[in-house]
């Protein structure tokens, strides 16, 4: 509870906050992170030294670096958006080509739309849903507190976007079958299971991935898109969606997993500051 009313509290302080105020906070916030306490600094600086075997030290400090900046501009843009307008919202994220998702949702068709952790993944669940013709649904990983969990979700699902736990989304997606939908998948997390994970060649490195969108897309033969969220420049951003696989029935397995990869791949080489490298994400290495 406690919990809960601090986060309440921060978030009503957070609507009378200027964004040049808040960047401020971000700014000093990424310095005490990443200068003073050191918040996981050794899994980013393995994970940029592993992924950009090519860089100098000083560039991969200074990826880090920005990469700190770019976790706390989010969690703290994040914390703007419980209580900023959706007109507001729309403004600083729009979306830029609905009408390729939409295609299918209008001959009464569901796709799959796979996305990451990667520059403000947050505001797209506010101004996505409301372009879309037909319901969002998304997958997510509850949290511990519950009371938190739902006031997030609250949060989240202001536009339309309905939440869903990682465990129930087959279910869910069986039982809606017919149902023109988006089902948004944020595939870039390590597996927990080294037995189902999806193995591929992604920056350079043998990675094991999440299997979800392929295994879905094929059982369900909906179409996967991806979403590309692309920082203009700090706190605007633009959201495009880009085919992935139009026909899952034709598609040989893991082929989807790596398209995705792929895809996510060139745009952390455009920009890496804006990927989300505390993630543990090579922590499962595969047998033999």
């Amino acid at each position: 509870m406690i919990g809960y009313i601090f986060l309440r509290i921060v978030g009503e302080l957070f609507r009378l906050v200027p964004f040049r105020v808040v960047y401020m906070l971000s700014d000093g916030l990424a310095f005490l992170l990443f200068r003073v306490v050191g918040y996981r600094k050794k899994v980013v600086l393995e994970n940029l030294q592993r992924a950009f075997p090519e860089k100098t030290e000083a560039e991969i400090v200074r990826i880090a670096r920005l990469s700190y900046r770019n976790l706390t501009d989010v969690t703290l843009e994040s914390i703007k958006s419980f209580t900023m307008s959706v007109e507001e919202a729309n403004r600083r994220c729009p979306c830029l080509n609905s009408g390729v998702i939409n295609q299918f949702l209008d001959k009464g068709q569901a796709v799959i739309l796979t996305g990451s952790h990667y520059s403000n993944w947050e505001y797209t669940g506010l101004t996505m849903p409301p372009t879309f013709h037909g319901a969002t649904v998304t997958a997510y990983k509850p949290l511990t507190n519950k009371i938190i969990d739902r006031f997030l979700n609250a949060c989240r699902s202001r536009t339309g976007m309905e939440l869903v736990s990682m465990d129930d989304m087959f279910r869910v997606m069986r039982k809606r079958v017919g149902e023109a939908a988006v089902y948004i998948l944020l595939s870039d997390q390590s597996p927990s299971s080294r037995k189902s994970a999806h193995w591929v060649e992604f920056l350079g490195l043998d990675t094991a991935s999440l299997p979800g969108a392929d295994v879905m897309a094929r059982k369900f033969k909906y179409p996967v898109l991806y979403y590309h969220v692309r920082r203009l420049r700090r706190g605007f951003y633009d959201v495009e969606f880009r085919m992935l696989c139009e026909n899952p029935e034709e598609a040989e397995e893991t082929s989807i997993t790596r398209a995705y990869a792929k895809m996510l791949e060139a745009e952390i080489r455009a920009q890496p500051e804006n990927w989300l490298w505390s993630h543990k994400r090579w922590k499962i290495r595969r047998e033999g």
